[in-house]
């Protein structure tokens, strides 16, 4: 079956250019950590950073989760949305079958197209669906065949399985509470229903998910609330929430309840679907009327999901889906599934795109424009040697021993200004480790112990709750800490680098801001979702509820370390990148002053080499030149596929170069010019940056 046939709509046509995109980013990070390696630039601790960033780049996924109650659509839009090319339903979406486990779909190009189920039973234990997907043993694989609709649709059948057990099994997994509303309950020895499986993945190559999407189907209200690891991690960590409606019922009590916790606070983007538009279709009314009647029910979810009118859509899933099996035009177009294709590729897409170029930009950017600063100081340092040594042609030997020793008395005064910064470097590793001892995973574990203390020691609702609070509590109070922390660390190398630029004239500097942005959200999530488990009374009495507080809890634990977990690498990588600037210009001027020396030294010893030292500063000049072109262009790169910051404007501008135009494709390096050429020409004053403008290279096109 040819799956790449017919990709015409305008969200497949984004999945594919978000791909190139990914794909041209990771290829400019892996040319610079090429080059970084080639320099003996790299550490090993940048060296596995660079490695993470280019594993993120590589999987990154863009995650849609499709949230309602039960029989709301919801496999049959993700039929309709992705997969009407292979001209059946993919998931089970009949009159009675409908997905009953948590579906992940996505396509992995290294493994053969599965199924992959997850049994039931493993709610007996501990483990949560992130550990068990790390255990093959407890997975039932079945092997897909993308070639016969009729077996693709049976082995699919799986999603929609149940079983019959025994009442008391279903309650030690959690399935079932003890009691209903009315104080009655089936006995133990009672038969009930549940879903056959507990989690599901399926493999499967189309295109758009081997371009990066990835879809989670998730069953109704009940199911979510079974599983906590859902509404903790994965639909928070979701870029995109599609939550359907029914067109005939609009938001239902269940629907807002649903909305209320577990979309309303977590997701990046929300989108409000009101599916089976079709019913509407009413042959005794007109059209305007049927419209009229359709935009009224709209403005209505507008108002009780609080959400503006571009994030509202009515459409039929199933009238899409039948529309382009038949290659009928005027019904997929009477569907309105188009207006919502539209908004994902204009508004779901950047939203992926930016959160992975800022993970990029914001420190392999700031690494980028580091090295081109230190090049430049570089060629800065090369220019004013050629520009000694071309003052010296001609001259005494007393004239280069009275240069060579006034370059001394500044390395001297240099020296003792690095005494100085070391004094200043001790205070900041002081800092440093203060403030990662504030994210101690030891310390998080204690916080737990005594969390999970405080419920061992209470059967009362206070006492199961109180210890989840305090938890969350405690993480808080750290958050803000280091936050405090953080900003004193930055006064403190602001300070020091305003000593070293106003005495050495170090070019000026933007030191980056600590940025917990993204652990701090999702810690609010948890905050949320714990304070709505609390407060919810039917989660606090009995046996049985005090089993789902306890698996609330681990699940708790689990997000909260993670979350914990999370925010210290950030704040590590942050410490590192924030002297590292400052050192770097440190150790160049250290060493282009020692370069002036020993050149001088070279020649008040042998006299008559100037020649060699010009050809020799000539031909590093042409090196440099040769990075300054290279890291330019990985800067305009990364600049242009990245929607924020501007890289490309913090570049220096104070050194001036003139970059040959074949220097930016083959790195080729200019002729060696002879000395006297040395002396009429030295370098412009057209910047990098300004040169690549000139040759209308178009810096704000779209990848």
């Amino acid at each position: 079956m040819d799956f790449n046939a017919n990709i015409n709509s305008r969200f497949e046509s984004e999945i594919e250019r978000y791909n190139t995109w990914r794909e041209n980013l990771s290829r400019s990070v892996h040319e610079y950590h090429s080059w970084l390696e080639r320099t003996n630039q790299l550490d090993v601790q940048q060296s596995i950073r660079f490695y993470d960033l280019l594993e993120a780049l590589n999987r990154g996924r863009l995650t849609l989760a499709f949230l309602a109650e039960f029989s709301r659509g919801k496999s049959e839009l993700i039929n309709a949305l992705f997969f009407s090319s292979f001209e059946e339903r993919l998931l089970p979406s009949d009159v009675g079958r409908t997905t009953m486990c948590p579906t992940e779909i996505f396509h992995d190009p290294n493994e053969e197209p599965y199924l992959k189920l997850l049994s039931i039973e493993t709610r007996y234990r501990d483990e949560s669906i992130s550990q068990l997907k790390n255990m093959p043993v407890e997975w039932s694989k079945i092997r897909l065949n993308i070639d016969s609709a009729k077996e693709m649709k049976q082995a699919l059948s799986a999603l929609a399985d149940t079983k019959r057990v025994y009442a008391l099994d279903a309650r030690m997994m959690g399935l079932i509470p003890m009691f209903d509303d009315s104080g009655q309950g089936p006995s133990e020895d009672d038969i009930v229903e549940v879903p056959a499986w507990r989690y599901a993945v399926v493999n499967y190559p189309h295109p758009l998910l081997t371009n990066g999407l990835a879809i989670l189907d998730t069953p109704g209200l009940n199911a979510l609330g079974l599983e906590p690891e859902l509404t903790l991690s994965t639909i928070p960590n979701a870029h995109a929430v599609l939550f359907l409606l029914g067109i005939d019922t609009g938001v239902t009590k269940s629907d807002l309840e649903i909305w209320d916790r577990y979309v309303k606070t977590g997701a990046p983007a929300k989108i409000a679907v009101l599916n089976k538009i079709d019913l509407m279709w009413d042959e005794l009314k007109t059209e305007p009327e049927i419209k009229a009647g359709m935009e009224r029910m709209m403005e209505t979810t507008c108002e009780q999901l609080g959400l503006p009118p571009e994030q509202v859509f009515a459409l039929s899933a199933q009238k899409a889906l039948v529309g382009r099996i038949k290659g009928d035009d005027e019904m997929v177009e009477r569907s309105g599934i188009k207006r919502l294709e539209t908004y994902l590729a204009n508004e779901i897409i950047p939203i992926k795109r930016q959160l992975l170029a800022k993970s990029v930009t914001s420190e392999i950017g700031t690494m980028m424009v580091s090295s081109h600063r230190s090049c430049t100081q570089k060629l800065e340092s090369n220019r004013t040697q050629l520009t000694e040594l071309a003052q010296l042609q001609g001259k005494s030997r007393e004239v280069t021993v009275k240069l060579w020793q006034r370059i001394s008395q500044e390395k001297d005064a240099y020296n003792a200004a690095l005494t100085e910064y070391k004094v200043q470097r001790a205070s900041f590793n002081q800092k440093r480790n203060a403030l990662l001892d504030l994210f101690n995973p030891t310390k998080l574990d204690v916080l737990c112990a005594r969390s999970l203390q405080a419920m061992n020691d209470s059967w009362t609702t206070p006492g199961l709750t109180r210890g989840m609070r305090e938890l969350i509590r405690l993480i808080q109070e750290d958050f803000k800490a280091v936050c405090l922390s953080g900003e004193d660390i930055l006064r403190l190398m602001e300070g020091v680098y305003n000593t070293f630029q106003q005495r050495f004239k170090f070019e000026k500097m933007d030191f980056p801001p600590l940025d917990l942005e993204g652990p701090r959200a999702q810690l609010q999530i948890l905050i949320s979702e714990t304070e709505a488990f609390c407060r919810d009374p039917v989660n606090i009495v009995m046996t049985e509820k005090r089993y789902m507080v306890r698996r609330f809890w681990r699940m708790l634990v689990d997000s909260a370390r993670r979350i914990f977990n999370g925010a210290r690498t950030d704040l590590d990588r942050w410490l590192t990148a924030v002297p590292l600037p400052l050192e770097t210009q440190i150790r160049d001027h250290k060493a282009q002053l020692q370069a002036r020396l020993d050149s001088l030294a070279k020649i008040n010893d042998r006299g008559g080499a100037i020649d060699e030292e010009v050809a020799t500063l000539q031909k590093q000049r042409q090196g440099l030149e040769g990075q300054i072109a290279m890291i330019t262009q990985l800067i305009l790169q990364v600049r242009d596929i990245g929607p924020s910051p501007d890289l490309a404007a913090k570049i220096p501008v104070a050194v001036a170069v003139k970059t040959d135009p074949d220097m930016l494709k083959t790195q080729r390096l200019p002729t060696v010019q002879t000395d006297s050429e040395m002396t009429k020409r030295l370098p412009s004053k057209e910047t990098p940056i300004e040169f690549l403008t000139t040759q209308k290279l178009n810096l704000n096109a779209k990848p």
